[in-house]
């Protein structure tokens, strides 16, 4: 009987730990994101840096290796326009750990541009392209919200 209270007990702070690391993922995130949208290159290193961190820190979890290897691709990224290319990546293993979590402090929309063929996670409905900043800040649509 204790053994099952104390298993049930560990599940739960697991539970509790991950969803506390993906809404501190989601955050870390959506500063990238928004770097991108505004096209400010030295903001983007800095939060992707921060992101980097923030994964690497982080008790393990599926995705981890894939995550820190697509962030990685972006924090060595020497221009705005690599760490776009890399966003992608980055955008589906994210979105892969929200869709599968239980906890969320807000609601994530999955928004997709046709033009670049790649997706990325906002808390807004809003389309704020990251893959083209102002230059076609409104392409693109929801196709999923979590």
């Amino acid at each position: 009987m204790k053994k099952n209270l104390l298993s049930a007990a560990i599940l739960l702070f697991g539970y509790s730990v991950f969803a506390q690391n993906t809404n501190a993922l989601v955050t870390n995130y959506i500063s990238v994101k928004n770097a991108l949208v505004s096209s400010d290159a030295k903001t983007a290193k800095q939060t992707i840096n921060s992101l980097y961190q923030s994964i690497k820190e982080d008790d393990n979890f599926k995705q981890k290796e894939n995550l820190l290897q697509s962030t990685g691709k972006m924090l060595k990224a020497n221009n705005i326009e690599k760490q776009r290319e890399a966003f992608n990546s980055v955008s589906t293993i994210v979105w892969d750990i929200v869709k599968n979590s239980e906890k969320l402090n807000h609601k994530v929309y999955y928004q997709y541009c046709p033009m670049k063929k790649s997706y990325w996670l906002s808390t807004e409905k809003e389309i704020k392209n990251p893959y083209y900043g102002a230059a076609m800040l409104n392409c693109g649509s929801v196709v999923a919200t979590k």
